[in-house]
């Protein structure tokens, strides 16, 4: 059985940085989606969601 590897695909979010609100650069790969902020250096893995209009991003709050 061959498996078949999708190249990682990077975007820009603009104001998407849940700390600062600059644009944050995310990576999707078959991993998921990485998110680092190069303004303020928040990281994190945004959800990124395929929908009808585009693509929807959102972030898990932390739990304690």
């Amino acid at each position: 059985m061959m498996e078949v590897h999708a190249p990682a695909r990077d975007y820009t979010i603009p104001e998407g940085c849940p700390s600062c609100g600059a644009d944050l650069p995310v990576r999707v790969s078959q991993a998921g989606a990485k998110g680092v902020c190069k303004y303020c250096g928040w990281f994190g893995r945004p959800l990124v969601t395929v929908t009808h209009g585009g693509l929807r991003v959102t972030y898990e709050g932390a739990e304690a």
